[in-house]
């Protein structure tokens, strides 16, 4: 009885109404041959048919360019590895379907108004000697429920590196304050129902930086006025409470910078008149400049110190550019970024139709003649090369003022947006940038006869790298005669 038993044929194990579960199996795989050929062919269609990708203006940098040929490059295999980075880097639609990717990717996790997330390392914190602070110790978030802005700063002296997030690091509190995430040296925070993206200042000393204005001062013998007017960072007003720690004050570095100026340098603190105005749009939340009108109350302060005519806001017309997403969305790739876009605002003087800016190369030879505020390709993206198109040239602008006095402002890109206000207080304003000037910086003052030398920049470059630069403008090429090649 037991062998009739086990000698039954088993019964066949049924899906759907009685289908057999392995035809049911076979069937969706013949569906899914069916969907993913044509989608890889149509795939492959596309990546080799539209037109591919010169410019990410999310990466904010120019793609790779299609190789050249040779025979050595091929046998050296370094022509197929250029080409196939190429085809990699130029995808069609590059920067919309990594938009795509960021949305997607910000989906997953759990997202409440409460909220506070630490992603990747935060960057380590000196005082204005150079000494590290224990992060361990100071850095840590505190429970603070207050919510205003502190008044400590921070940041480093490079630029917010770009690495993947450390999801093991996120850190949660139960607190009712806003969403929060720092990415090395970044944080990002939800205010006021938008979303803001900070650098964060590691501090420094910004020795190298008084000791090329000391060197200019002593080069001019006092008949050049100078000025240094150094930007904070937006981290300086709108740090998060209970994250003073991950920054060193800018402040201090400020007032530490001024103290060993010689005399008859005249420091500008912009810092206090900014900080005055922190409820207003001076700092935008997607971009690491500031904003214009940042630039103009910073123009205004410098204006006062040197003596010289300016005009109120009023007086000046508002160009706005919506939907504009800058830089910040690029360096933390947070889509919360892209997707909270605001409003680009500049200001043109009454007297712009009276004003010529000439372009030159970074040797001084003239290339051509327009306006100082010019239309962009994407605007949406690139708004801020609206201030003279960017910074690899010498600016020079001639105004209908006539009063012999000749500005020239040394400037990174924060400068870019202060020379707007000051054509009604200046004949002529020349710009140069600290890191694209191959002449000699003292011979380009004298042979132009400049009256005032302005040193406009944001924190970063006045304790970090950019300002050993200084120095060699100030050394290099001497005695070279300059020649000013633009029309009358």
């Amino acid at each position: 009885m037991e062998n009739k038993e086990k000698n039954q044929k088993k019964p066949t194990k049924k899906g759907i109404e009685g289908i057999k579960r392995s035809g049911i199996v076979k069937g969706f795989s013949i569906i899914s041959l069916f969907i993913m050929v044509p989608v890889f062919f149509l795939t492959a269609l596309f990546l080799v048919i539209l037109p591919r990708s010169e410019v990410s203006n999310i990466e904010k940098r120019n793609l790779a360019e299609f190789p050249e040929f040779s025979f050595d490059a091929l046998f050296s295999g370094q022509y197929t590895e250029e080409l196939g980075n190429y085809y990699d880097d130029t995808v069609p639609y590059r920067d919309e379907l990594k938009t795509v990717g960021y949305n997607f990717k910000s989906l997953f996790g759990i997202h409440t108004d409460d909220e506070i997330k630490v992603v990747g390392k935060p960057i380590e914190v000196v005082n204005k000697d150079g000494e590290k602070k224990n992060p361990d110790e100071e850095s840590k978030p505190s429970d603070e429920t207050s919510k205003q802005s502190s008044e400590a700063d921070s940041s480093q002296s490079s630029q917010p590196t770009q690495t993947g997030t450390d999801e093991s690091s996120v850190q949660e509190s139960s607190e009712q304050e806003p969403e929060y995430t720092v990415e090395n040296g970044i944080i990002v925070v939800k205010q006021n129902g938008h979303y803001r993206a900070l650098e964060l200042f590691g501090g420094g000393t910004g020795n190298a930086y008084v000791k090329a204005l000391n060197n200019f001062n002593k080069d001019f013998g006092g008949k050049v006025k100078i000025y240094s007017m150094i930007a904070p960072l937006a981290s300086e007003y709108y740090t998060p409470a209970g994250y003073e720690g991950y920054t060193a004050s800018q402040k201090e570095c400020f007032d530490s910078i001024a103290s060993r100026l010689d005399e008859g340098i005249v420091s500008v603190d912009i810092d206090t008149v900014l900080g005055e105005h922190k409820d207003e749009d001076i700092y935008f939340r997607t971009d690491h400049h500031w904003s214009p009108l940042g630039a103009y109350y910073a123009a205004q302060t410098f204006a006062k110190a040197a003596g010289v005519d300016f005009k109120d806001l009023s007086t000046y017309k508002k160009n706005d550019i919506e939907g504009f997403v800058g830089t910040m969305y690029s360096f933390t790739q947070d889509a919360n970024i892209n997707n909270d876009p605001e409003t680009f605002s500049y200001y043109t003087p009454d007297n712009i139709d009276h004003c010529t800016a000439y372009y030159y190369d970074t040797s001084f030879n003239y290339t051509g003649s327009g306006n100082f505020f010019n239309k962009v390709g994407d605007p949406t993206h690139n708004a801020y090369l609206t201030f003279m198109g960017g910074d690899e040239q010498i600016v020079k602008v001639k105004t209908n003022i006539k009063n012999g006095k000749k500005l020239l402002i040394v400037k990174d890109s924060y400068g870019n947006a202060v020379p707007g206000y000051l054509f009604g207080a200046y004949e002529e304003i020349y710009v140069v940038d600290m890191r694209y000037f191959d002449l000699n910086l003292v011979d380009f003052v004298n042979q132009n006869k400049v009256t005032d030398m302005l040193f406009a920049m944001v924190t970063y470059s006045a304790v970090g790298e950019n300002a050993d630069n200084l120095e060699i403008l100030r050394t290099q090429n001497k005695g070279a005669k300059i020649t000013d090649g633009a029309p009358d």
